[in-house]
């Protein structure tokens, strides 16, 4: 019973020190596309990056000071005047048995000494007062309740608590515990003593008048809890109080579920309803794209995507195909074609829209190899598209997957040309290159069956751990609709040929002659270094970093679509009315004609104090 309660105030300072630090993710464990681990999501590489400027603060010495460091000199100050108190304490127990007589025990050595409080112990040493005599019936009993401290390190549970007590001195839950643990000491070393003699006869020793001691680290056997222990030593033996005691063990899962788990719905092995993906093995029939070296595009991609429709199941999703053999899918022609698979989705009421595709630099059979291009990359539809955020998370979560075992492009890739079953998705929508087939390398990996099959399972991963993690994304239902109500071939240009028509409309990432600030990159920089100011409020809270700003520049030069897309919030604002207000720029320029551009401007802030 004591031995149990002894632990149990022990394992409170451990338990305060390790629950708060425990990030536990029981899915994790098992599969990482579960939801309880985030989606990171990955930049899309467009637009010119200008060079980075640097902006410093001018804020004074000391303007910094905060509340924050006030509570931590006083947090400090006061556990270091305790962790004195403490040393000068062991310092003292060490010192006093200098020059006095001993009697060396096999379990420890007892000094004879005139300090008030005594017999008391300290780890191997029990400190014995000189007017006592070690050899009564009395004296036995009081020897034999110290040397259980000495054998059972009582003296070491209480430096620990004492630290413990220094560390979080504020709070009061520790200075509960230091005299509740030395009670327990009391009540063992006391049924230890006892066991020898009548514990009534025990009982009047402990109301012996001697004087207790200043000291907080030891166990003297006299003013300590007394009425308590004289209790404890005559009350009835029961083991119904040991077994209440283990009804803490339940209380205590429940404390670490609340501090290291994160419960909710969304932490189940699979969603409520299976997640239903329209899977475009792209080309087939009269349009096989690219090729190399007897291998055909649309032969590849139909493979990966039967192996998606094969082991979908297995992930909890629901798959369907665009085509199922080599054919012109949804009629003869390129605009039938795609006029059906852009409104498959809408049609079949699916949550996702992939299109698997391979690639290649150069579409004539028989040219020789390439090493400089190979891996995967990734397309998603234009900013403006309303499942921009819903593409952008969902081809994240795919290349978590697919970089495992596969290189592919650190950034998600856009294209100014049209692909039209991602400018016209009505659903959260990607399309994957799966490597090149005029690298060997690629080449040989993407005509293996069981690496279409790896391909396969990451592609499914990814759609799985989208649907974990509830992104909102829900077309609305179009009963007996096949195509979508205004055909996708009306809004492609009539000059199309394929299926990346150019969309001329759009600012474009890089360009001829890129856009540029009037004056050049110095008079640029210049502009920024005279205009833009440190924010008083982030340089009093010491907020640094880097924000990134993106905007196009218009046909006119002025400057629209302006916004911060990463940084510390408190410096966003400064970013983008630098921007707003630095005038027209000097269009850039495509084959001799204005246009449209993207670009972003990184801005570093950094803290530096002035004397």
């Amino acid at each position: 019973f004591h031995a149990f309660n002894r632990w149990y105030l022990l394992s409170i300072p451990v338990l305060a020190f390790t629950l708060p630090a425990l990030h536990l993710d029981f899915p994790a464990f098992w599969n990482q596309s579960a939801a309880g681990t985030p989606i990171h999501l990955l930049g899309v590489g467009r637009g010119k990056l200008e060079d980075a400027v640097n902006i410093y603060s001018d804020r004074k010495p000391g303007s910094a000071i905060t509340w924050f460091y006030i509570s931590l000199i006083i947090y400090s100050a006061v556990g270091i005047g305790l962790l004195f108190r403490l040393f000068r304490s062991i310092r003292y127990l060490t010192l006093l048995p200098k020059g006095k007589s001993r009697l060396r025990l096999p379990e420890a050595t007892v000094y004879f000494v005139s300090e008030n409080g005594t017999p008391f112990s300290f780890f191997r040493s029990i400190f014995w007062g000189e007017e006592m005599n070690i050899e009564t019936p009395a004296g036995k009993q009081i020897l034999r309740h110290e040397i259980f401290h000495v054998k059972e390190q009582h003296s070491l549970d209480i430096l620990v608590v004492e630290i413990a007590s220094i560390i979080c001195w504020f709070n009061p839950f520790f200075l509960l515990i230091r005299p509740e643990l030395k009670a327990i000491h009391e009540y063992a070393a006391d049924q230890y003593a006892s066991q020898e003699g009548n514990p009534y006869d025990y009982a009047n020793l402990l109301l012996m008048n001697v004087s207790a001691s200043r000291l907080s680290i030891i166990h003297p056997f006299f003013k300590n809890q007394i009425k308590r222990r004289i209790s404890m030593i005559t009350k009835t033996k029961s083991r119904s109080g040991l077994l209440g005691r283990f009804m803490i063990l339940p209380l205590l899962a429940i404390m670490i579920s609340l501090f290291s788990f994160k419960f909710s719905e969304r932490l189940k092995m699979f969603s409520e309803k299976p997640v239903r993906v329209v899977i475009d093995a792209g080309h087939g029939g009269l349009y096989p794209g690219s090729s190399y070296n007897g291998l055909t595009e649309k032969d590849i991609n139909l493979s990966i995507a039967q192996n998606i429709q094969r082991l979908a199941k297995q992930y909890n999703v629901e798959v369907i195909m665009t085509r199922e053999k080599d054919e012109n899918t949804g009629g003869t022609d390129l605009r039938s074609s795609l006029d059906y698979r852009a409104g498959l989705a809408a049609a079949k009421n699916a949550d996702l829209f992939i299109s698997i595709h391979t690639n290649g630099t150069d579409l004539t059979n028989g040219a020789s190899s390439q090493d400089k291009y190979s891996g995967f990359e990734i397309y998603i539809p234009k900013n403006s598209s309303k499942v921009y955020d819903g593409s952008v998370k969902l081809a994240s979560g795919i290349s978590s997957f697919i970089k495992n075992d596969f290189t592919i492009a650190a950034e998600l890739k856009q294209r100014d040309e049209h692909i039209v079953v991602l400018d016209y998705a009505t659903v959260p929508a990607i399309l994957i290159e799966c490597g090149y087939l005029d690298n060997t390398s690629d080449a040989k990996y993407l005509e293996d069956q069981a690496t279409q099959e790896k391909i396969a399972r990451a592609i499914l991963e990814g759609i799985r751990k989208f649907g974990l993690s509830a992104t909102g994304y829900k077309p609305a239902p179009v009963p007996g609709a096949k195509v979508p109500a205004t055909p996708v071939s009306n809004l492609i240009p009539e000059t199309a040929t394929n299926a990346f028509s150019r969309d001329s409309s759009g600012p474009l990432k890089k360009a001829e002659v890129e856009a540029e600030f009037p004056g050049g990159s110095s008079a640029w920089f210049a502009y920024l270094q005279k205009n833009l100011r440190y924010p008083d409020a982030a340089a009093n809270k010491e907020i640094q970093g880097q924000v990134q700003v993106e905007f196009v520049v218009k046909k006119d030069g002025s400057l629209s679509d302006i916004h911060a897309i990463s940084g510390p919030k408190e410096l966003k604002e400064a970013s983008v009315l630098v921007l707003k207000n630095s005038g027209k720029w000097i269009p850039a320029k495509n084959n001799q004609a204005v246009v449209e551009s993207y670009h972003f401007q990184p801005i570093n802030f950094k803290l530096n104090v002035k004397s």
